[in-house]
């Protein structure tokens, strides 16, 4: 099939300009149009509704034989709608089309429920998507109990029960897919390829366990999904004790820290080019932040609800914050305190459902 490029805009190779116009040029893109990055790849803005990242970056690739899409967006219309229009203005069709997810999370998986033809190659580094909703049941035998300390009593009425423990309200979009397509397990070394590149995959567990980055060395550049972004830090929670997640992902800042990268490709915000020094940025955020957390316990904050409340976020008045975000908070929290366990600088004990810390 050929492509037709009336639709989108001036063929233009971002890598090779010397300005780098990324910024202006994704943020003034409207939604579902294709912005060519290099020949045969493009960046498609998704957007993520009611949602403050707002938008996904989606990458499609084209090649003479099948269309590969990375990351698809929420099980929302307007995420359907993105990607119709997009492969519309390319020229393609849903035939042939192959999607490859950087992670397990819904705003890079839920479309698959809309957009999933029988046939469709689904390429992911999980063996099954039963393996995420396992996972989700056996964390929430400790995120519920927290829930229930967090919330308000306003804030109590909206809690559900459907899987035995405390769980925030979500909306439709973010929760598990309800259809679940085969996969082709990708790990470390495989390689993919399409339109003319040979995509590395690197295993990076940490903001999801299942997370992958795609590298291409002719190009020098990576897909890098939500492990590394220009300006937010990505989210790293733990929920089980075992589960050492900032572990996993300082390793994997350090593995993709050695990689000769021009130009990242990020699932959100605009692509930029210095991962090395980005790389550096996150690992110092999070001995601030391990630093931060050992002396709350070192003043006798006990507990994960207690230590949240007590850290140092964006916004004040942490008891005030909506459900969702003081979820999204401790489970950050707790990943902080299981590094330090596990370091040997924290203990912890089980009392009840409620886990308490203190110096060894």
């Amino acid at each position: 099939m050929t492509e037709n490029n009336e639709s989108i805009p001036a063929m233009r190779d971002l890598a090779s300009d010397a300005h780098q116009p990324y910024k202006q040029a994704v943020e003034e893109a409207e939604f579902g149009v294709p912005i060519p990055i290099v020949e045969n790849l493009y960046l498609v803005r998704v957007p993520l509704p009611h949602n403050p990242l707002k938008a996904l970056n989606s990458y499609v690739i084209t090649a003479e034989d099948k269309t590969t899409i990375v990351d698809v967006g929420f099980n929302h219309p307007a995420c359907e709608q993105a990607l119709d229009d997009a492969l519309r203005a390319l020229g393609r069709s849903w035939d042939s089309v192959e999607i490859v997810l950087t992670h397990s999370h819904p705003d890079h998986t839920g479309n698959l429920d809309r957009i999933y033809r029988d046939g469709m190659s689904v390429y992911a580094n999980l063996h099954s998507f039963q393996e995420v909703e396992n996972f989700l049941d056996l964390e929430a035998h400790v995120y519920g109990p927290l829930l229930v300390q967090a919330a308000t009593p306003k804030q109590s009425g909206g809690l559900s029960f459907e899987r035995g423990y405390a769980q925030p309200h979500v909306s439709a979009e973010l929760l598990p897919l309800q259809y679940q397509p085969a996969v082709t397990y990708l790990h470390e070394g495989d390689v993919y390829r399409a339109g003319g590149f040979a995509f590395e995959i690197i295993e990076t567990p940490g903001h999801d366990q299942w997370h992958i980055c795609l590298y291409d060395r002719a190009h020098k550049l990576m897909i890098i999904g939500d492990h590394v972004l220009e300006r937010i830090s990505p989210s790293i929670s733990s929920w089980i004790s075992v589960h050492n997640a900032l572990e996993e992902f300082l390793g994997s800042l350090g593995k993709i820290h050695s990689y000769d990268v021009d130009l990242v490709l990020p699932a959100h915000g605009v692509p930029f080019s210095d991962l090395r020094g980005r790389v550096m940025e996150l690992i110092a955020h999070h001995e601030a932040r391990l630093d931060e957390i050992y002396e709350l316990v070192a003043e006798g904050h006990r507990d994960v609800v207690s230590i949240s409340s007590h850290a140092s976020w964006k916004y004040p008045n942490w008891h005030e914050w909506p459900l969702d975000q003081k979820f999204f908070s401790m489970g950050e929290t707790l990943a902080h305190l299981i590094y330090l366990v596990n370091e040997g600088k924290v203990k912890q004990t089980l009392c009840g459902d409620d886990y308490r810390y203190e110096l060894p």
